[in-house]
C-alpha cells in the first residue's frame, strides 16, 4: 500500500524541496510573460495550491507583488533573470502562503493595508519554528499602509488600490495598473475557485460589479491572480457575476466543495479533519459555471444574512 498519510506527504514534500535546493537557481525557479515588463514566477513546488510572485518593472523601479511563503532565493532570481532596479514590495493580503518569504526583502519599502499589518505583527510576536514562516521572524520592515485610491509610482507606471469589499480576507488590496491593463486581484479573484467562506455572495457579487466598470472603461483586459494559473482573461469577471446570479436565484451548488487545488491535494498542509469538515459542511456549497467556482455559506448568500 502506497503511504499517503499526512505526515509522510509533507516530510516527503519538504525532502523534494530540498532537492531542488541544490540544483541551480535557474532550475528551482522560472519564469513567463505577462506582458511586456510583468513578470511570472513560480518556485518548484509538489503542491498544486502555490501562490505565485509577480514582477512589475517600471522605469525607476520593480515591484514585487506578494513574494509568497517560497524558500528558495526570490530575490537572488529577480536579480539575476529580471532586473537590477531597486526593488519595492506590495502584498495583497496577510496569508502567510503570500508573506513569509517577506523577508527576502527586509530593506525594501513594503505597501500593504492596516489589517495586513496589523495580521504580520502578530504573527512575529507569536513566532515559527518551520522553515517557510521564517520571513515573518526575519522581517523587521515598516511598511506604508495603502487604503483605496493611493498609488504605488513605480516610474510611467502606477499601481491604483481601489475601493474593494474584502471577501477572501479583511486584510486583502487589489492593484489596477492601468498602464499596462492589468488587475492584481491576490486571492479576491481564483481561476481555481473563490472562498467566500464568512461573507455574502452579494457583497462578492457588488465586488465583480465594480471591477466589471472598470474593464468596460478599458481600464484592464487582463488579470493576474495569485494561484491556479495565471493570468486570466478580464471578461472572466462576467462569469463570475452569472455564477453569482444562479447561487443567488436559488440554484444550489454542490455539496462537496473538493478541488484539485483545494482539499484533494495530497500534499495539503491543512490537518486533514480541517479537510473533512469543509469539505463536507453540510453549510457549505461549491458552485461552477463558465470556469468559475465560489465555494459559499447557504446561509450567507444574501447582504443582509451578514450585516453587510
Amino acid at each position: 500500500m502506497i503511504q499517503t498519510t499526512p505526515e509522510f506527504m509533507d516530510e516527503l514534500k519538504q525532502q523534494l524541496i530540498a532537492r531542488a535546493k541544490e540544483l541551480p537557481l535557474s532550475k528551482q525557479l522560472s519564469m513567463r510573460l505577462a506582458k511586456p515588463g510583468t513578470w511570472i514566477i513560480s518556485g518548484y513546488n509538489p503542491s498544486l495550491e502555490t501562490p505565485c510572485p509577480h514582477v512589475l518593472i517600471g522605469e525607476d523601479c520593480a515591484l514585487v507583488i506578494d513574494p509568497t511563503e517560497m524558500t528558495y532565493d526570490l530575490r537572488g532570481y529577480i536579480r539575476e533573470y529580471i532586473t537590477d532596479k531597486p526593488i519595492k514590495v506590495a502584498n495583497t493580503h496577510s496569508h502567510g502562503d503570500h508573506t513569509y518569504a517577506n523577508g527576502q526583502f527586509n530593506d525594501c519599502q513594503f505597501f500593504m493595508s492596516e489589517q495586513c499589518w496589523q495580521d504580520i505583527q502578530a504573527s512575529r510576536k507569536r513566532g515559527w519554528n518551520q522553515p517557510r514562516q521564517r520571513g515573518h521572524i526575519m522581517g523587521d520592515y515598516v511598511p506604508t499602509i495603502l487604503k483605496p485610491g493611493d498609488v504605488i509610482d513605480l516610474g510611467g507606471r502606477q499601481l491604483e488600490v481601489l475601493p474593494f469589499n474584502p471577501c477572501h480576507s479583511p486584510s486583502s488590496l487589489v492593484y489596477l495598473d492601468k498602464t499596462c491593463g492589468i488587475l492584481f486581484s491576490g486571492d479576491e479573484i481564483d481561476p481555481g475557485q473563490v472562498n467566500v467562506w464568512n461573507t455574502s455572495v452579494e457583497v462578492f457579487r457588488d465586488n465583480m460589479v465594480s471591477l466589471k466598470q472598470h474593464m468596460d472603461n478599458g481600464e484592464f483586459d487582463m488579470i493576474c491572480c495569485a494561484h491556479n494559473g495565471s493570468p486570466i482573461h478580464a471578461k472572466t469577471i462576467d462569469y463570475f457575476i452569472e455564477n453569482c446570479d444562479r447561487i443567488m436565484a436559488g440554484i444550489e451548488g454542490e455539496l462537496d466543495v473538493g478541488s484539485m487545488s483545494y482539499l484533494l491535494n495530497p500534499f495539503e498542509t491543512r490537518p486533514p479533519e480541517m479537510v473533512e469538515a469543509r469539505r463536507w459542511d453540510p453549510a457549505t456549497r461549491r458552485s461552477l459555471w463558465k470556469g468559475t467556482a465560489i465555494n459559499y455559506n447557504v446561509n450567507m448568500i444574501f447582504r443582509q444574512q451578514s450585516n453587510q
